[in-house]
């Protein structure tokens, strides 16, 4: 198949090829490359793989102050406004230049992370001290888009001079990427928080609960190892065994974000949004029969259930603030999903934005996600700064992107590891609720990373 134009933009075939992570190892070299990925073919979400590099600006927040680099001339514009109307300015939304005959996820726009502490910026700094930015996002104007359902491969350019085009082709033809040393551990992964020490957070939260604080609680622990060698070698190992349906790899420099989320936070399609919580997990098992009982036990627990019916009702009003009156409904409640290491119960909550340049206030409103903060949001974000020790970075944020004609999907950045210089961590949490059992809940954190720390 030939090339296609519409408007600005260029659609440019390139060969299907498995994995796809080969495009990203050759232009890996570029400024700020991104994988958004996936696995568990049998998922409804892993249809689409979208690789990036060379961002024509770079978005980097750090407390309330936002840069913006002109890649080109290097210029850097520094904002204290909201972050996510920073990147409104920069990623503008048209219901145009969509490309006929090409069902694009994703048409040139921003790709990045926003961390937990985003919209939170006065949170003290907790050691250990992880340095990366609150935000990270790049305003793309090519991307390499796999589509596993039509197995076709094209990259897409928007508002591309002719010689970068083939400057790009270019690139992605030249199969001679750099190799890197393997990655490996230079010491054992340690928690931040002892068992006991997990325990009397637990039991404040419990506090908090029956004074009537709060409903649940999200509580984390933090475990770091030192390191070396190539992110993301340990990521391609790591993701063939996780299988993560909203999986990704960010690097900058010596920093970078190995995410294998199993939870999508935002989908945003034509004005229809779309948000699936999980909340309720049971460890998955090499028997068939107590793998059975572990799920059958997760569908009928009425705590898991409660759990995750205080969230829905809570996202559902943080939809209701940006999205059409009337339009947003529950689609599915407590459906149980399997992945490779855990069952989870998620639900589906929809709803219809206004307009296509809703898509920054949606994800203002809405972040982070209630899934891993509490209920009501607020109170459980100021339990969760007192309780824990470690800041959370990236994790529990997200990971997106966002399209000029408006259309985004994004995740919930749960397992997920940040690395900084030859440092390395991994967070494991969990919502707490009235009648949580400690022992229990500390033992869902470890089983929902352990493939994750035990296959490093």
């Amino acid at each position: 198949m030939s090339k296609v134009s519409s408007g600005n933009l260029v659609v440019h075939p390139l060969p299907y090829v498995l994995p796809a992570s080969q495009w990203f190892e050759r232009i890996r070299h570029l400024a700020l490359p991104v994988m958004l990925t996936s696995g568990n073919p049998d998922h409804p979400s892993s249809r689409y793989e979208i690789l990036a590099a060379d961002p024509l600006f770079v978005l980097k927040t750090h407390g309330v102050h936002t840069s913006v680099t002109d890649t080109r001339s290097g210029q850097t514009r520094s904002s204290t406004d909201n972050p996510f109307d920073v990147l409104a300015t920069y990623c503008p939304v048209s219901r145009q230049n969509i490309a006929e005959g090409h069902e694009l996820p994703f048409n040139g726009g921003a790709i990045g992370y926003f961390g937990y502490d985003l919209l939170n910026p006065g949170k003290p700094k907790k050691q250990p001290e992880i340095n990366l930015p609150d935000m990270l996002v790049g305003i793309y104007d090519w991307a390499v888009i796999v589509d596993h359902d039509t197995k076709q491969t094209n990259v897409v350019f928007r508002n591309c001079e002719d010689s970068r085009q083939l400057e790009i082709l270019a690139t992605l033809q030249n199969n001679t990427s750099k190799k890197f040393p393997a990655f490996m551990l230079n010491s054992p992964f340690i928690s931040n928080v002892s068992k006991e020490q997990y325990l009397e957070k637990f039991n404040r939260i419990i506090d908090y609960i029956h004074e009537g604080d709060c409903y649940q609680v999200n509580l984390a622990q933090c475990f770091s190892a030192k390191c070396e060698g190539d992110g993301l070698d340990a990521f391609l190992r790591l993701q063939k065994i996780a299988d993560a349906p909203f999986a990704a790899y960010l690097e900058n420099d010596d920093q970078s974000v190995l995410c294998f989320s199993p939870e999508r936070f935002l989908q945003v399609k034509a004005r229809e949004v779309t948000t699936q919580p999980i909340k309720g997990t049971r460890p998955r098992s090499a028997d068939p029969a107590t793998d059975a009982a572990n799920q059958h036990d997760l569908e009928t627990s009425q705590k898991d259930r409660a759990e995750n019916l205080m969230i829905v009702d809570l996202l559902r009003n943080d939809l209701g603030r940006i999205c059409e009156t009337g339009s947003v409904k529950v689609d599915r409640l407590f459906e149980v999903q399997s992945f490779t290491n855990v069952h989870h119960l998620v639900s589906t909550i929809s709803g219809r934005l206004e307009s296509p340049d809703n898509v920054f206030d949606l994800m203002a409103a809405c972040f982070p996600g209630g899934s891993i903060t509490g209920t009501p949001k607020i109170r459980a974000m100021e339990i969760i700064n007192e309780l824990e020790t470690t800041q959370r970075s990236v994790y529990c944020g997200s990971i997106a992107y966002i399209d000029h004609n408006g259309n985004m999907d994004s995740n919930i950045a749960i397992r997920t590891l940040v690395r900084d210089g030859n440092s390395i961590h991994c967070w494991g949490g969990g919502g707490i609720v009235a009648d949580s059992k400690g022992n229990e809940e500390f033992q869902e954190t470890l089983d929902k990373i352990s493939i994750l720390l035990n296959n490093l």
